[in-house]
């Protein structure tokens, strides 16, 4: 079960034409943590990028003493003949996600990308609850990717349930072991069998890292084992995302860069989208204008 979080892992492969930007956004995200990470040993954030991206980013992200940066390339987790250089940057990336942490060991993680920022104090028990953790979850009815996860997984559909939400959220190596066997079982190999499911599905989105691992979960019942149901996270005092001080877009950072400072968020983390073309300094100003 979970007993800490200090370990997050971020995939990032940098844009041809947007390099830069990638880079400095991420550069945000690891001084963010830094401004709010509140445990004596330091956070240990892996990147796990394209081995051509792997050099820069070790050479110019931003270093803290809280903040243990480790820079990975992808080739080191998978060979050259992988089927998962044959999947979409955005599948690669949920891949990264599942299988990294279990080759390393890892047990609660947090995941996170570079649009994220932290905007909240925690350390490694902010988010265990009685050995569980205050996850990030959604109403399965609102995305069709969870019907298309359990008919992958075999579980029932029911649009009434909830399901562990998109990043930034908290995953435990256990079970992200366990999405990985489920679809090795029969000699079979995990990325293998859900590229098929990408290519039988062409159109749709037939998973996402989050609906494998809570229908798998589901289906071998120890999900809420390791999560706290959705109903108390929902109104728990402790929240890992605001949605509420999130920018989607230019309008929305209008509204919300008008906040007075001091603000509580609402949450530890959020999301300010880099297609919202809203420049660096300001979100760097908007993001470090929240209560601790």
């Amino acid at each position: 079960m979970f007993t800490e979080v200090r370990q997050a892992i971020l995939p990032l492969a940098l844009r041809n034409l947007k390099r830069r930007g990638d880079l400095e956004r991420t550069g945000l995200l690891i001084e963010s943590l830094a401004g709010h990470w509140r445990d004596s040993q330091p956070l240990h954030l892996l990147i796990v990028a394209p081995a051509r991206d792997a050099p820069l980013l070790r050479n110019e992200l931003p270093r803290f003493p809280n903040i243990e940066v480790e820079v990975r390339a992808e080739s080191e987790f998978f060979p050259t003949f992988s089927r998962f250089y044959m999947m979409t940057g955005w599948y690669r990336q949920q891949m990264v996600k599942l299988q990294v942490p279990v080759m390393l060991g890892f047990k609660g993680y947090l995941t996170l990308d570079s649009d994220v920022c932290c905007v909240g104090d925690f350390d490694a028990k902010t988010f265990i609850e009685d050995g569980r953790a205050l996850s990030r979850w959604e109403p399965k009815r609102y995305q069709d990717w969870w019907k298309n996860a359990a008919e992958i997984v075999g579980t029932p559909y029911d649009t009434k349930q909830h399901g562990l939400s998109v990043t930034p959220n908290i995953l435990h190596g256990d079970l992200a072991a366990q999405v990985l066997r489920f679809f090795s079982k029969d000699g079979g190999d995990a990325l293998g069998s859900l590229s098929l499911w990408v290519l039988r599905k062409l159109g749709q989105i037939p998973w996402t890292e989050y609906s494998l691992y809570t229908c798998v979960a589901e289906r071998e019942g120890n999900l809420l084992d390791y999560h706290v149901h959705w109903d108390p996270s929902y109104f728990s005092s402790i929240q890992l995302f605001s949605e509420r001080t999130c920018v989607w877009g230019a309008d929305d950072f209008e509204r919300l860069v008008k906040l007075p400072p001091g603000t509580d968020p609402g949450g530890k983390f959020i999301i300010v989208q880099s297609h919202a073309r809203i420049p660096l300094e300001q979100v760097r100003d908007y993001c470090l204008s929240f209560a601790g």
